[in-house]
């Protein structure tokens, strides 16, 4: 009876963790369309020097609120899909910054960013928030393809896979935009030139492409066992 109890609760966990990072995969895929959707509904944004928040403000912004809405579903997908999964304490801090990465870009859909020409001063509520979300969703973004890179390294299913190249790709996309920022160093108000945008998209497009495949492994799971008992 205790055996049966047992397996019962393992294929239940077995079954969530492979729905759940089906869930991911697909999410982090809906936000990768969503956001190239956007780039051709608003060309008048020139994606070198214009930051994806900018799609919220303006015609077809709910699609921007889509695309953060389902990179945050990704995220909290791949971290219950993962839970069950991954054990060491090494591994529950990297989910830890998994969930806060979900929280930062679930503040990001919901609070829109105000025109990148507003002044601080004038900054709207939703604006501030968004800018909280920013400062959330793009350290734990970090954090989390390294941690959970590093925990997942070592494990079969995800050995041959690149999520290292995807990570570093993350951390490049940042170091880039940060030295194109200061580079720009826009007043306020003033119009603003560089290339800033090129790896602030990049690095959102890398992170996507990294929760597909970290979940990969654990969306097959019930394929890989059934082939194996043929």
């Amino acid at each position: 009876m205790q055996d049966d109890a047992m397996t019962a609760v393992l294929g239940c966990d077995s079954s969530r963790s492979r729905f759940t990072a089906r869930l991911a995969a697909s999410a982090a895929t809906l936000a990768l369309l969503t956001l190239a959707v956007l780039h051709f509904l608003r060309p008048e944004l020139a994606p070198a020097s214009h930051m994806i928040s900018e799609y919220a403000v303006g015609p077809h912004g709910w699609l921007m609120g889509l695309c953060f809405g389902a990179f945050a579903t990704s995220s909290a997908a791949l971290f219950v899909a993962a839970r069950s999964q991954l054990r060491t304490r090494f591994a529950c801090v990297a989910l830890g910054f998994l969930l806060l990465a979900a929280l930062g870009l679930s503040m990001g859909a919901v609070f829109p960013a105000d025109p990148a020409s507003t002044p601080h001063e004038a900054m709207s509520p939703s604006g501030r928030m968004h800018g909280v979300s920013f400062m959330i969703g793009v350290p734990s973004e970090l954090l989390t393809v390294l941690l959970l890179t590093l925990a997942l390294r070592k494990d079969a299913r995800w050995k041959s896979l690149p999520l290292l190249t995807l990570a570093a790709v993350v951390w490049l996309s940042l170091v880039v935009m940060v030295v194109a920022l200061v580079s720009a160093a826009p007043q306020p108000g003033a119009p603003a030139h560089g290339f800033f945008g090129i790896p602030n998209r990049t690095f959102m497009i890398a992170y996507g492409a990294w929760l597909a495949v970290a979940a990969w492994p654990l969306a097959r799971a019930h394929e890989l066992r059934s082939a194996r008992r043929r």
